[in-house]
C-alpha cells in the first residue's frame, strides 16, 4: 500500500471518528446539565473547589442558563472539529495542499483561541450558578486561566503559524509551476 492509499484510508477512519464526536459531545453537554441534579457531586466539580457548590438541587431555570453558557465553548469546538473533519475529508480524496487547506488550518487556530476565551466565560458562569443558593457572603464568581489555556493558546500559535507557512509554500509552488 502506497503512502497516498494510507492516508487515504486513516483520513476516512478519521474523518469518522470526528463525525462521531461532533454528535456525542453536544449530546454529553446537554445531558450534564439536564441531569446536573443526579450526577455526583465529584463529577460536577471536576474544575472547581467543592465549597461553593451550592447543596440544594439547581432549578430548571438555572439548568437551562448553564446549558446555554455552555454553548459559548460547545459552539468554539464545534467549529474546530468541523473544520479538522473538512481536512481530513480533503485528505481523503488525496488533495493534500491546497489553498483551503490554509484556510482550514487558520480556521482552527481561531477555533482553539476562542475556545479558551469561551471556556472561561463559561467556568465564570458555572461558579456563579453553582454557588447562587449560598447565603450572601458565600457566593463566587471564580475566573480561572491555567496551563490548559496557556497550552491550547500556544497550540492555536503553531497552527496559525503552518498555516502560514503553508500559505506561502503554496505560493511560491504555484510561481514554480507558472515558470517554464
Amino acid at each position: 500500500m502506497d503512502s497516498l492509499s494510507k492516508i487515504k484510508t486513516f483520513s476516512r477512519r478519521f474523518h469518522l471518528l470526528l463525525t462521531i464526536m461532533l454528535v456525542a459531545i453536544p449530546f454529553y453537554y446537554f445531558l450534564y446539565w439536564v441531569l446536573i441534579n443526579e450526577l455526583p457531586e465529584t463529577l460536577i466539580t471536576v474544575n472547581t473547589p467543592s465549597t461553593p457548590l451550592s447543596p440544594n438541587h439547581l432549578p430548571v431555570k438555572l439548568q437551562v442558563i448553564g446549558l446555554l453558557i455552555s454553548l459559548l465553548p460547545l459552539s468554539a469546538l464545534t467549529y474546530g472539529l468541523l473544520n479538522i473533519r473538512k481536512l481530513f475529508s480533503f485528505y481523503e480524496k488525496g488533495v493534500i495542499f491546497s489553498y483551503a487547506h490554509v484556510a482550514i488550518f487558520k480556521n482552527t487556530a481561531k477555533a482553539l483561541v476562542s475556545w479558551v476565551v469561551f471556556s472561561i466565560l463559561y467556568e465564570s458562569g458555572k461558579s456563579i450558578l453553582f454557588s447562587s443558593g449560598n447565603p450572601t457572603g458565600s457566593r463566587i464568581v471564580q475566573v480561572g486561566f491555567g496551563s490548559a489555556e496557556i497550552t491550547t493558546l500556544l497550540v492555536g500559535g503553531v497552527v496559525f503559524i503552518i498555516a502560514w507557512v503553508m500559505d506561502v509554500g503554496r505560493s511560491i509552488n504555484e510561481e514554480n509551476e507558472l515558470t517554464v
